[in-house]
């Protein structure tokens, strides 16, 4: 029989864990006046969307490109070894523990699709920082940033959202995800951006300008409550990338049936190893997936005979849409102090 805990809830944090928790926790709580902001400021952008383009539909469209390599990386995935990063898709290549562009490219993509109908090419009207009551880019990031008063410079917290902004708007550019109409430009050259096509860079020439998806592509879709609710700026980059798993083959089986991703898929295509796919562990703690593992397993998630013909069996996974309708601050911390006090 299956069961459906392939991992031991309760067992406590080790101690590099317990550092890593700590050092978690102490963040989500000095950017919560951030947070609260920055969700305020994209349920405003949800609650203006355009009629019938994707968010006002309830969704945010992103093309497989973006997660999924069409040719499989060269290599063995039975040595669980990640390939080189240039043979990463894009998401892969955003992600940084500190850096923002993996979500700064996530909130473009939504900040899009809720005023650009499918199939049409949107611009950038907004400021990279804006005035007044008026929403700038920077307005739609949460930060742990403070002051920095030491004597001799000072940096305001807008000065340090505007720097962490232009570090992001510099890897997603790098990687051929936005062009830059102003880039001779000495200052201010990242104001209006442009998206690029979710492929990034190409071996064959230059990406093409972004156009929001048509029904008829292949995309899958993130919920609207991930940028509403939160959940976008207290999820590490790594559990990003694995929801972004979860919803590409969430779109491909009915609603409510579980799948399963093979290791090879994992590794030569999305270049997800075992540390990115192991977030299932924590997205079940906050009650965003539900992960059943297949009989082979042992209780710790380790195969019986593997490395001696026994193969690596996957769990089979289940998207739990309805967990992002609650905040995601809230929960994430909650669940990371439960953690702790084990």
């Amino acid at each position: 029989m299956a069961a459906t805990h392939p991992f031991d809830p309760d067992k406590p944090p080790s101690a590099a864990e317990r550092k890593h928790l700590e050092t978690r926790l102490r963040r989500l709580y000095d950017a919560e006046k951030s947070y609260v902001k920055a969700r305020a400021n994209l349920v405003t952008i949800a609650t203006r969307s355009m009629s019938s383009s994707p968010v006002a539909k309830g969704e945010v469209r992103v093309r497989d490109t973006f997660v999924y390599r069409e040719d499989p990386a060269p290599g063995d995935a039975s040595d669980r070894k990640l390939p080189p990063k240039e043979y990463w898709p894009p998401a892969g290549r955003l992600a940084n523990p500190r850096g923002a562009a993996l979500r700064l490219m996530l909130i473009a993509l939504f900040e899009a699709q809720a005023r650009t109908m499918p199939g049409q090419r949107p611009d950038n009207p907004r400021p990279l920082q804006g005035k007044g009551n008026e929403i700038g880019w920077t307005d739609l990031l949460a930060t742990d940033a403070k002051p920095a008063l030491d004597g001799l410079t000072a940096m305001s917290v807008s000065a340090k959202k505007g720097r962490h902004l232009f570090s992001a708007l510099e890897l997603l550019h790098a990687e051929d995800l936005i062009s830059l109409p102003h880039g001779q430009d000495r200052k201010n050259k990242h104001r209006g951006f442009l998206l690029n096509d979710e492929g990034g860079e190409r071996a064959s020439g230059p990406n093409d300008l972004y156009v929001v998806p048509r029904k008829t592509e292949d995309y899958f879709s993130l919920p609207i409550a991930l940028f509403t609710n939160g959940w976008i700026h207290v999820l590490e980059d790594s559990e990003l990338r694995y929801l972004l798993m979860l919803c590409r083959y969430h779109h491909m089986v009915p609603d409510g049936f579980g799948f399963k991703v093979k290791a090879g898929t994992r590794l030569l295509h999305m270049a997800i190893g075992p540390d990115t796919y192991d977030r299932h562990i924590w997205f079940t703690r906050f009650g965003l997936n539900e992960v059943t593992a297949d009989d082979g397993r042992r209780d710790d998630g380790t195969v019986e005979e593997y490395g001696k013909g026994g193969k690596a069996i996957p769990h089979t996974l289940r998207l739990l849409l309805k967990g992002f309708e609650r905040d995601g601050l809230r929960i994430v911390t909650k669940v990371i102090d439960e953690q702790l006090n084990r």
